[in-house]
């Protein structure tokens, strides 16, 4: 059997401490099988809340340990692929718990001086042909001291780039050419905030690449701007892009005309850059798509070091940089009506931001589902679920479809879109081929339903098997 992508990491010699390894491995499964971060809620007893608080509180149980266990995962299986490894940042917003968390226990500003809680920036990894999600490569939170002075006082523009936030985005793509030697190539994607020249100058173009939109106007080597020198440019290629309603964002369900040109420009170094080795230009290619006939519709301006000499390559990076949603979704899951962090009891920053990198690595099972049933070049099965939960699957299979075929699992069986139907009949979607695919939350929701099955069908296999045996 292929070892499981999102198995549960053994943390064998992560802690020093073999009680500790054992808790921090049923503290991830309750994680998985229930359907939010209330250690309360996902317990069974007292005593077992108890161990999980004094787990999270535990010092030796160390963001850093938690991190490396994760990201070994992801490594062992990267192993020729060519990879995606896209990175964001997103913040947890713990206000409403400032009279219940101690001071200075991991928590501070964020970027809104007025909320208290933590930042957390990951790397997710996605194999980039077949579009699978494969773990992570860089997991890291941090506060902002409350007692930290602004950016003014602390004459932030003159800081060395290794003294900025804005390090974390060269951080974790160092870590992740490190961690995933063994890859055939890897390709960072990064939205505007990661448009940093310290970075474009670091990555060789050669078995590490970039696809980052671009964030400022910069200066190229004819002599000219970044913008200017794209407006000059004809239209090259028109496609339609199919863009879906986004309730929170105000976005209307609507097909896009879009436009696109690509070409090869040498951008220049700012003079705001610190670092006096890198080279004072760097050669990329950059891919415009605007879309057509519409104020303020979609502008994607995108730096790369991958050539791109027609439609179809910059086609690919436009593919590429919409795998940005993934770790949106991540981000996500680990709010709001996913696991609630931000609704988080705990007492303490540092454990309420350990829970946190437990719960991403929850939330990978269901990214790899939703993957599976919008993707043709789908996960094996085995990657995902075990032996044994297939066949728990194929039961409740049976249970679940309908007498007419617009209720049957068109998926074929015992492979993971097949799986993922189930699991989002479990989560309360209908089935119907005419519905909207199953979002994020349903999926949790129908995971949750079918541990809990699960682990009762497990547990009649388990007393049928020893009333036979007697």
């Amino acid at each position: 059997m292929v070892e499981l992508i999102n198995s549960f990491p053994d943390f064998d010699g992560a802690f020093g401490d073999k009680r500790i390894e054992k808790r921090a491995v049923q503290a991830l499964q309750k994680l998985t099988n229930g359907r939010q971060s209330s250690l309360r809620q996902i317990t069974q007893s007292n005593a077992e809340q108890k161990s999980f608080y004094r787990l999270f509180n535990n010092e030796n149980f160390s963001e850093k340990s938690i991190e490396q266990s994760l990201v070994k995962r992801c490594a062992e299986l990267c192993k020729g692929r060519h990879l995606l490894c896209i990175q964001d940042t997103t913040e947890f917003n713990l206000s409403s718990q400032r009279g219940r968390l101690k001071p200075g226990s991991g928590v501070g500003k964020t970027s809104k001086n007025d909320v208290l809680g933590f930042m957390l920036h990951s790397s997710l990894v996605v194999d980039a042909k077949k579009g699978n999600a494969l773990g992570y490569s860089y997991i890291k939170t941090r506060e902002r001291k409350e007692t930290m002075p602004d950016r003014h006082a602390r004459n932030y523009k003159q800081l060395p780039i290794e003294q900025k936030e804005s390090h974390k985005w060269i951080a974790a793509t160092q870590q992740s050419q490190q961690l995933l030697q063994e890859a055939e190539s890897l390709t960072i994607v990064a939205d505007r905030e990661g448009d940093i020249y310290d970075l474009l100058a670091a990555v060789d173009g050669q078995k590490m690449h970039l696809v980052i939109r671009s964030n400022f106007n910069r200066k190229i080597s004819n002599g000219g701007k970044l913008t200017a020198h794209l407006n000059e440019l004809v239209i090259m290629h028109e496609y339609l892009l199919s863009v879906n309603v986004d309730i929170r964002k105000g976005i209307d369900k609507r097909t896009a005309y879009m436009a696109l040109k690509w070409t090869k420009v040498s951008v220049m170094k700012s003079g705001k850059t610190k670092n006096r080795q890198l080279a004072g230009s760097k050669e990329m290619y950059v891919v415009e798509a605007r879309e057509l006939n519409k104020v303020k519709g979609i502008y994607w301006r995108l730096l790369t070091t991958h050539p791109v000499t027609n439609a179809q390559e910059a086609m690919q990076i436009i593919e590429w940089y919409k795998q940005r949603w993934h770790i949106e979704q991540v981000h996500r899951l680990l709010k709001t009506e996913g696991f609630r962090i931000e609704r988080s009891q705990l007492e303490q920053g540092w454990a309420i931001r350990k829970l946190t990198m437990l719960a991403m690595m929850a939330t990978l099972r269901i990214l790899q589902m939703m993957l599976a049933y919008e993707d043709e070049h789908e996960q094996p099965i085995d990657e995902v679920f075990d032996r044994d939960q297939q066949q728990c699957l194929s039961m409740m299979n049976k249970k679940l479809e309908g007498e007419t075929d617009k209720l049957k699992n068109p998926a074929k069986a015992n492979t993971l879109k097949w799986a993922t139907w189930i699991i989002a009949r479990l989560g309360g979607w209908k089935g119907y081929t005419s519905q909207r695919k199953p979002g994020p939350i349903v999926l949790q929701k129908g995971l949750v339903k079918f541990y809990h099955m699960y682990e009762g069908w497990i547990l009649y296999q388990t007393v049928s098997k020893n009333v036979y045996t007697q």
